[in-house]
């Protein structure tokens, strides 16, 4: 039994692992049809699953089999082989930012988590290892739907996914924002806020989409205020969508996170940067 807890809630309800969980390998199961739909084999540990195969998998056996077939389909193959999706996507969120109106207000997709035993530096630790790693298999383990990432320098990420689990893969250029970019007033005792712009990979179009992640230490864990906001021209379905989106990959992460064992060093080096960065949250 795992010595930490991880608790979610959005809307003022509980959710339960267990829903996680089951929304988890039902978007596997919508991943697999993308694949099948355009003639993309999978295979686990070498052998070529049929459909029904696949779908009779575990949510395990699952992970690993999408995660290998998109290492060996490599970053370039990828982009090439979901280049009619993309470029739809690309026309959605033209049409989407064309009508936004910075008069209304942003629609809001918020999820609230509690760690016990689940540290922010290992959550960092995490986030780190994410990023130096840069491939395509482990961001496929966090979410079915992540289909391409390309971290960059300066915490920039460029990435593809199914967003709001709505319609088709995005391309999507993650930049880094400040405190001008914040769509709602952060929490008076956030130690970390991640907060970021989204822009078309394909031509910088602002989609204006954007996300901001609140962060604070407690004693034996974190608090978590995920957000994404979205203007009022978008589908209120991506914004229901990200909800579970955003729950189903941070659970992952977080139970990622539950591995990582710092050292002294590495503690006191990832609480100096923490202590820098809260001095910086609103500059």
């Amino acid at each position: 039994m795992a010595d930490y807890q991880i608790r979610f809630s959005v809307d003022g309800r509980t959710i339960l692992e267990s829903e996680i969980l089951g929304m988890e390998l039902s978007r596997y199961h919508h991943v697999f049809d993308v694949f099948d739909r355009k003639g993309l084999p999978i295979s686990l540990n070498g052998n070529q699953q049929t459909l029904n195969q696949l779908k009779e998998l575990s949510l395990a056996d699952a992970k690993v089999a999408l995660a290998q077939t998109r290492a060996a389909m490599g970053k370039a193959k990828t982009l090439a082989v979901f280049r009619p999706e993309l470029d739809r996507s690309d026309q959605m969120w033209e049409t989407i930012a064309k009508h936004a109106d910075s008069n209304e207000p942003l629609q809001q997709a918020i999820v609230e988590v509690e760690t016990d035993n689940i540290s922010l530096v290992q959550f960092m630790m995490f986030n780190q290892g994410l990023a130096k790693a840069n491939n395509l298999y482990l961001p496929s383990t966090i979410h079915p739907e992540h289909y391409y990432f390309d971290a960059q320098k300066g915490g920039r990420q460029v990435i593809v996914e199914t967003f709001g689990m709505y319609k088709d893969p995005s391309y999507l250029d993650l930049k880094p924002a400040g405190h001008a970019s914040y769509p709602i007033t952060p929490d008076h005792d956030d130690d970390l806020i991640m907060a970021g712009d989204t822009f078309l990979a394909d031509n910088g179009l602002n989609t204006t989409i954007i996300g901001m992640h609140q962060l604070k230490n407690k004693p034996n864990g974190m608090k978590v205020k995920l957000g994404v906001f979205l203007p009022a021209s978008a589908p209120k379905e991506i914004i229901e969508g990200h909800k579970w989106h955003l729950m189903v990959e941070f659970n992952n992460g977080l139970h990622l996170a539950a591995k990582q064992h710092p050292n002294f060093i590495q503690k006191m080096v990832f609480k100096a940067v923490l202590n820098k960065l809260k001095r910086n949250l609103n500059k």
